[in-house]
């Protein structure tokens, strides 16, 4: 009776390539049949260009009196404000050049300062102007 039973045992493999050949099969035919949906998107008409604003040109002054006051458009600035005032004033008007007029006894350092904030700003053609 032993023998019976160990032959038995020794049958009980499983083939599993008739299986995979299904499994395949199913997989093929569902990627085949699969219809594949697409995307429903809102159309938007952009414009071309971009809004153009024209503004009218004009050259910003600076003017440095003999004691180091700095005035832009005739007001006193603080020598620390000159970027500011010159973007509130590219906010209005497209800026051409930068006039700088700097009194004879006012000193190098000031006027110096005032170039280099503007050119720190905006790369802008500056000119220096004599009374």
């Amino acid at each position: 009776m032993k023998n019976k039973t160990a032959k038995l045992q020794n049958n009980a493999d499983v083939d599993m390539t008739p299986m995979l050949d299904i499994v395949f099969i199913l997989l093929i035919f569902f990627i085949v049949t699969t219809s594949f949906v697409k995307p429903v998107a809102i159309e938007l008409n952009r414009p071309l260009d971009k809004p153009s604003i024209e503004k009218q040109s004009k050259n910003a002054v600076f003017s440095i009196d003999a004691n180091n006051g700095v005035y832009f458009s005739g007001r006193l600035i603080d020598l620390e404000q000159v970027s500011n005032n010159l973007a509130m004033f590219a906010a209005k008007y497209k800026i051409s050049s930068v006039l700088i007029k700097a009194d004879e006894n006012s000193k190098h350092n000031t006027l110096m300062t005032v170039m280099n904030s503007i050119k720190e700003y905006d790369n802008y053609a500056i000119s220096l102007v004599s009374d």
